[in-house]
């Protein structure tokens, strides 16, 4: 899994989930397509869909078969929140800087 900035702002499952649902957007996925599309455990998938949906950041629809899940457009930070994690999606994560570098570069 490729780290991007994304990671840096958000813990690894969320960061993913959010990346899945919110770089396309119109597309609904269900659990276990998250699960295996993220690399993460089912049960890790699950209990961050349910945190992202009681904030309703994400909606959900069951076909009696399968739960969906796609990024809820009527959010208020919908706009927001997609634009920062497409952006923060494209962009490498910054490495930290080796310990003493601060110090070396005043000299």
């Amino acid at each position: 899994m490729k780290k991007t900035l994304l990671h840096g702002l958000f813990p690894l499952v969320r960061a993913e989930i959010l990346r899945l649902l919110f770089t396309n957007a119109r597309t609904e996925l269900y659990v276990r397509q998250l699960a295996r599309l993220s690399d993460l455990s089912l049960q890790t998938v699950q209990d961050e869909l349910a945190n992202l949906e009681a904030a309703h950041l994400i909606a959900s629809r069951s076909n009696g078969y399968h739960r969906f899940y796609r990024a809820d457009s009527k959010h208020l930070l919908y706009a927001t929140l997609r634009k920062l994690v497409v952006r923060a999606a494209s962009h490498a994560k910054p490495q930290p800087r080796a310990r003493g570098q601060r110090r070396a570069e005043r000299r």
